[in-house]
């Protein structure tokens, strides 16, 4: 159990990196087409740009280490009977 809990906390810091960049690169990339943004700018698209970013952590976590988790443990759940052990219930012997 407590392998399959440091799997998913690394997996989802793997997943807070990549959400991370890939809020750094789609608000950099909104903001190279934004006309307010350039010379003169006071800097609030580069808040913009970190406060995008660091937002991005938490949910980025918790999409990897709750998404590895259900996936872990669908995979170990008990497998159903199936169709011909149903009809055959309670012949076995």
């Amino acid at each position: 159990m407590v392998r399959i809990l440091l799997r998913a906390i690394w997996i989802g810091c793997l997943g807070m990196l990549l959400s991370m960049l890939a809020a750094l690169a789609i608000v950099a990339a909104v903001l190279l087409f934004d006309p307010k943004c350039g010379p003169g700018d006071s800097g609030g698209c580069a808040m913009g740009l970190v406060t995008v970013t660091l937002g991005a952590a938490l949910p980025g976590f918790i999409i990897g280490f709750a998404g590895h988790l259900a996936l872990t443990f669908w995979r170990r759940r008990p497998t159903l009977p199936t169709i011909r052990q149903l009809r055959n219930w309670g012949r076995e012997g």
